[in-house]
């Protein structure tokens, strides 16, 4: 995933998939789009990002077995 605009779609998907993430998965867009802007690695912010949502939705996954 190279551009913004991917990834504004992946987050959408994930949103989907994810509505009780929605906040945590904006939070983690929010600071992607801003480290960008403050002269961060588009490349490197977004692959952090994805990563971090993928983290953040595992975790919900594996805390929703232990219930």
């Amino acid at each position: 995933m190279q551009t913004t605009e991917q990834l504004q779609k992946y987050v959408q998907e994930k949103i989907k998939l994810h509505p009780e993430l929605k906040s945590a998965i904006i939070s983690l867009f929010q600071l992607c789009l801003d480290e960008i802007e403050e002269g961060g690695s588009r490349e490197h912010e977004i692959d952090l990002c994805v990563t971090d949502i993928d983290q953040t939705i595992n975790e919900s996954l594996e805390e929703s077995k232990r219930l």
